[in-house]
């Protein structure tokens, strides 16, 4: 009698443990698009102080560039958006930590970034210029700056601060943590130039016109896109989705015309941030 108690139960637990299994077999993973839309949010990752991209405005609110990109991509996915503010350099490691979903921070579609992170396709084109300190009246190329003596500021793990590192080979490449930062030293006369993408470089020249000069001819190509972690597919085709269709769309000749032709914003803004 015992023995057939023995064998009834290991069947049993035998049965719990495959229907179990099979149970677990059978459960599909959330991807991060279905985790987005039941969370009803999006966690954007982004780094105040690039012109005018993302900057905190006088009251401390994020404004800009993308910051209305991100803002119309909630939209068009249906949830919220919340912001998450890093230095450019923790961007990366703070997507693949999950600590956000997307990163919006006019960050430039690399080879090397591709190797960790998926992006959209592009958003937005721009190239590296260089914002000179009059001081340096004689530096109108790249070429010129990379002399003994200069002192290159750049924003650290930014294009910038690759481009630098690659191509300087005599003039100092110092590197901060933000491109406002990076302005200040050469706003403090320790630095000969900033090197950043086109449209910070104008708009930072504006605003400071008795201490920079701008050489606004880009000597390289940055192509931005919306950086995803990797291998999510179903995430990837909405953010590609949305950016086919922002583009084609009259909200984004609006916001191009606001953040780079009219540029009513300055008020908004710090003058040195």
């Amino acid at each position: 009698m015992r023995n057939w108690t023995k064998k009834i139960a290991a069947v049993l637990v035998f049965c719990v443990f495959a229907v179990a299994m099979a149970g677990c077999g059978s459960t599909k993973k959330e991807n991060a698009l279905d985790r987005i839309k039941k969370n009803g949010k999006i966690v954007v990752g982004t780094a105040t102080g690039y012109y005018p991209f993302e900057m905190a405005d006088k009251n401390g609110k994020l404004v800009g560039y993308d910051i209305d990109v991100a803002n119309a991509l909630g939209k068009e996915l249906g949830v919220k958006v919340e912001f998450q503010n890093y230095a450019f350099s923790g961007l990366i490691p703070a997507l693949q930590a999950n600590k956000v979903d997307v990163v919006i921070a006019g960050m430039t579609i690399t080879d090397k970034r591709k190797q960790v992170v998926d992006f959209s396709d592009t958003y937005f084109t721009s190239g590296q210029a260089l914002l000179v300190n009059k001081n340096y009246p004689n530096v109108k190329t790249w070429q010129d700056l990379d002399k003994k003596g200069n002192v290159i500021a750049v924003s650290m793990g930014t294009t910038a601060d690759q481009t630098a590192t690659r191509m300087f080979k005599n003039a100092t490449v110092k590197k901060f943590e933000g491109s406002a930062l990076a302005g200040l030293e050469l706003l403090n006369d320790n630095a000969t130039a900033v090197i950043h993408e086109v449209p910070w470089v104008a708009i930072y020249n504006k605003r400071n016109p008795e201490k920079t000069y701008a050489v606004l001819k880009p000597f390289t190509t940055e192509n931005l896109g919306i950086a995803i972690p990797k291998g999510n597919l179903e995430l990837l085709a909405a953010v590609n989705k949305f950016v086919k269709k922002y583009k084609a769309s009259e909200d984004y000749k609006k916001t191009y015309d606001y953040w780079f032709v009219d540029m009513k914003w300055w008020n908004m803004v710090p003058a040195k941030k």
